[in-house]
């Protein structure tokens, strides 16, 4: 059952009425924004859907009324899930999909070094892929003595799946265990970095160790900064397309900026510059990490040993049910 575009707007289901005139806080008096307490993007996205396409077979609204039912009565049950729910990093689905479909043609061009950049994104999908099932036994221990239809079902097809467990000790053969991941860029550069074990790939070993030597070198060069120019407040953030720059408060500049600082620009009450030294030494660290990702053939060594049409696909069950 699917309800009409005019319907859902003046019914206020997605977005509400007015939100020009009363501001974007306005957004959340609608119906969707009113009852999104999801801990996953799969799980929003299917309440969206059912608001939108609303369920008509009857079996299926009993079966989702009795594990409602199981929630309200059982709060451990419930606040259990909730927990074991935030363990998963919120791009798990896209992974999953990413993961599920295999390519028409698997050629020696996708493995080359040259693809520094696939590899970048490869290990960033495997770290989320392994946070992903690190999570997985403690929703296990939580729905273990769930009574209701769905959440048996979710266990039985999940938490009581051995794939899992192998690909989650296949894993743990490459990448270090204490790797999780993040969101922040340069916490999840670094992450990326030394998520391979030491001792796999000596290149790799090579590039990591160069790269903390950069990563303080660049750190000892905003110290130096901010006491010889007067800026204790001075930042130096990390971002995925412009590497390390520093960040300054207007209320800290007093007189003209120093010449070594160059493209300089206003955002807000801050001023974003960087120098020919930061520069430098930045171009550096890129080139670091690219090395480093040159290096991880044994991560891609893992992962032709999954099958990945199969095996992947049973966890999306798990987001289409939360």
């Amino acid at each position: 059952m699917n309800i009409d575009s005019t319907s859902v707007q003046t019914l206020e289901i997605i977005d509400p009425l007015h939100t020009e005139l009363w501001g974007t806080s306005n957004k959340k008096k609608s119906l969707f924004q009113m009852l999104k307490t999801t801990k996953t993007t799969g799980g929003s996205r299917l309440l969206r859907a059912n608001l939108l396409q609303p369920l008509k077979d009857i079996q299926t609204i009993n079966t989702r009324l009795d594990c409602l039912d199981e929630l309200v009565s059982n709060e451990e049950l419930f606040f259990g899930l909730t927990q074991g729910l935030r363990k998963f990093p919120k791009e798990s689905d896209k992974v999953l999909c990413h993961f599920c479909f295999k390519p028409k043609k698997v050629t020696d061009e996708v493995l080359k070094p040259a693809n520094g950049r696939k590899s970048q994104l490869l290990i960033s999908d495997i770290i989320v892929l392994k946070t992903a099932l690190d999570a997985i036994p403690f929703l296990s221990k939580v729905l273990k003595g769930a009574n209701s239809f769905l959440l048996k079902n979710i266990y039985q097809t999940i938490c009581e799946n051995p794939k899992y467990e192998s690909m989650r000790k296949r894993i743990g053969e490459v990448i270090d265990e204490d790797v999780i991941h993040s969101r922040a860029p340069f916490v999840a550069c670094t992450q990326q970095c030394f998520a391979i074990k030491p001792g796999i790939d000596g290149l790799l070993d090579v590039a990591r160790r160069s790269f903390c030597d950069t990563s303080e070198a660049i750190h000892n060069l905003a110290t130096k900064y901010r006491e010889e120019f007067t800026l204790p407040n001075l930042k130096i953030p990390y971002n995925n397309r412009l590497g390390f720059y520093f960040i300054i408060p207007l209320r800290d500049i007093t007189e003209k900026l120093p010449n070594k600082f160059i493209q300089v620009v206003r955002h807000g009450k801050n001023v974003h510059c960087s120098s020919f030294e930061l520069a430098s030494v930045s171009l550096l660290l890129s080139k670091l990490i690219f090395l480093g990702f040159l290096g991880n053939w044994a991560l891609t060594a893992t992962l032709q040993s999954f099958d990945r049409a199969g095996n992947f696909s049973g966890l999306n069950f798990q987001y289409s049910t939360c």
